[in-house]
């Protein structure tokens, strides 16, 4: 059996992967992707903190209270209750998944970061005013996950390279 060189291995997954790509996120989202990103950096210091604290990551009384406070906040702000429920547990599931990583790492030996343990209060606290800002954004943001979808799907069902518009036996475009 013939093996293909390397080179073009490498060069038909690019291919591949650029065919497949979705596409980039509108401009629009740049704050809330920024704000996701922030909150997901503060894991690390929850994690350190609930590590030290012997406390277990996830806590359902204060999710659950961070979660009614923020449904109030997004359906005054008019978001649907389902669409805000979806998007805060996104990032909470998120930021569990963040903190359990650092867990594993230190029970594995890595060093904890230097200095002082950080309040579990304080960092409640910009986690919540995060989480508000988030939702701010996420209200004011033309660009909703409905809108995006139907462009998304739009955009697929327009692009005469998509298999699923092959598929689907649609002509191609002009």
């Amino acid at each position: 059996m013939r093996r293909l060189p390397t080179v073009s291995v490498l060069v038909l997954a690019g291919i591949f992967l650029a065919a497949c790509s979705s596409p980039p996120l509108p401009p629009e989202s740049a704050p809330i992707v920024a704000l996701m990103g922030q909150r997901l950096e503060m894991a690390r210091d929850v994690a350190w903190t609930k590590w030290a604290d012997g406390l277990p990551v996830r806590d359902p009384v204060r999710e659950h209270e961070l979660l009614t406070r923020l449904v109030r906040q997004g359906t005054a702000a008019d978001i649907d209750e389902i669409l805000v429920l979806r998007f805060i547990r996104a990032q909470m599931a998120a930021s569990s998944l963040e903190q359990e990583a650092w867990m594993r790492k230190w029970r594995a030996g890595e060093p904890l970061p230097p200095g002082e343990t950080p309040a579990l209060g304080d960092l409640r606290a910009r986690l919540d005013r995060m989480s508000s800002l988030l939702l701010a954004e996420y209200a004011s943001a033309w660009n909703t996950p409905a809108a995006a979808a139907r462009l998304r799907l739009k955009s697929s069902v327009l692009d005469p390279r998509s298999a699923g518009v092959a598929a689907a036996g649609f002509p191609p475009t002009q």
